[in-house]
């Protein structure tokens, strides 16, 4: 039987041992921290009874390889898809407007949404149109080291139609400003969201928890198979011989009997591992982006609908979940160094000013969780970096939503990057 070591326990390593261990290998999965999932976890607020993430994903019906290792699983039906793309944009003093697709009709029924989207002027609205138009003719090689922000200049975009839509959909999607964002990625992120069928443009949101949705069912489908996960393991040197990696060494074991290891774990992690004899590795260096979340708990709760996109506010969406709300703000550079408490009063203004139904009096607790690292600056840099890292090792793999996906840093990225390095694996000659 052939056999990995996967290094790792994010959703690219978790994806990468899913693949493997269904096509007959021997998986011993080691991950450094206490705990699986990486960036994506659940957390139990004890004085509230109430489960909550680290932060709210959103994800797309164009999510394929998600979508995918979800039916794997077993927990396809734990997740929520819109009949249609159906998008509420809050504005300040309580206006809402709405992005609202037909259900039928595609690509006629994309058209009709943008055409009713009541918060821009019919000409901007029109003029967003001709700019997906456009797309259908424009070759990504085009748009090489161009920015969003001035794809956008160049295809006359409004300053209300970037700040009422375009802005919405790159930081969101991206994590990344507009001055930063790969016009190249988000191309791609734009074609596959609108012109990949009816199913892709529809907003998927978790039923559960993101522990119960990803970690919980991989380790269930795990116990019939060849897999160990061995966590708080850290991984502290890898002797190569010959061309290949022949040894890993922990801070508790040593492991010698794998074909191959797919490091599933970020390149700043990659550089504190010792290699023997002394390999200069040439990881990518990144610039990374922040993203902030707010969780509210609220008595009461006055949102009724599910979430929120917010206008021109610091806070980008606002997620309902009952008992609580999570407010989230991608590329949040601006509040890492402020204290909870500033931040938490600071959104609970920003929420008087867009819900006339919200008071700061109805927050009977919060949590702030600042992920500083949450992904890579998805900008031309950081593109060429993706695209140009190789390494010369026969059994060596990575995976990780840094790699060269063509997809910014998200749970979809992760995990096609696992189900790719499982593949290289796969078809990786005997020893």
């Amino acid at each position: 039987m052939k056999s990995c070591i996967v290094v790792g326990g994010g959703l690219s390593g978790l994806t990468a041992a899913v693949y493997l261990s269904e096509n007959k290998f021997k998986v011993t999965l080691l991950e450094a921290s206490p705990k699986l999932g990486g960036r994506t976890y659940t957390l139990f607020n004890k004085e509230q009874d109430d489960w909550f993430d680290n932060g709210q994903h959103i994800m797309m019906g164009s999510y394929k390889e998600t979508l995918l290792l979800l039916k794997k699983i077993g927990v396809h039906q734990k997740i929520f898809i819109q009949p249609s793309l159906n998008i509420s944009f809050a504005e300040k003093n309580g206006a809402v407007s709405k992005l609202i697709a037909p259900k039928f009709g595609y690509p006629l029924n994309l058209l009709i949404a943008l055409l009713k989207y009541r918060s821009l002027s019919f000409k901007d609205r029109l003029k967003i149109i001709d700019f997906f138009l456009n797309l259908l003719c424009c070759y990504q090689e085009d748009l090489r080291g161009v920015s969003v922000k001035d794809w956008l200049k160049k295809e006359k975009q409004s300053n209300e139609a970037v700040s009422k839509f375009w802005e919405i959909l790159v930081v969101g999607s991206m994590n990344s400003s507009l001055e930063k964002a790969s016009a190249q990625i988000f191309h791609e992120i734009l074609r596959e969201i609108f012109f990949n069928g009816n199913e892709s443009a529809k907003i998927i949101m978790p039923m559960v928890g993101l522990t119960e949705l990803f970690i919980e069912p991989v380790q269930n489908f795990f116990k019939n198979l060849n897999v160990s996960i061995n966590i708080s393991e850290r991984v502290l040197k890898v002797v190569f011989y010959n061309g290949k990696a022949v040894r890993i060494i922990t801070d508790k074991n040593s492991y010698s009997d794998f074909d191959s290891i797919v490091f599933a774990v970020p390149p700043y992690a990659l550089q504190k591992i010792e290699y023997e004899p002394n390999i200069n590795f040439k990881f990518p260096e990144f610039d990374y982006s922040p993203i902030l979340n707010v969780h509210l708990w609220l008595s009461p709760n006055p949102f009724e609908e599910k979430f929120f996109s917010l206008i021109g506010s610091n806070i980008h969406w606002l997620f309902n979940h009952g008992a609580h709300i999570s407010l989230t703000t991608s590329a949040a550079d601006m509040f890492m160094e402020s204290s909870n408490e500033e931040i938490v009063n600071c959104f609970c203004s920003e929420l008087e000013l867009f819900f006339p139904i919200f008071n700061k009096k109805m927050v009977i607790d919060w949590k702030v969780i600042k992920e500083k690292r949450a992904t890579i600056v998805t900008d031309n840099s950081s593109d060429e970096k993706r695209k140009n890292f190789k390494t010369h090792f026969a059994n060596l793999f990575f995976a990780g939503d840094w790699c060269d996906t063509g997809l910014p840093s998200t749970i979809e990225g992760a995990i096609l990057s696992g189900k790719l390095a499982a593949q290289s694996v796969i078809s990786f000659p005997e020893r």
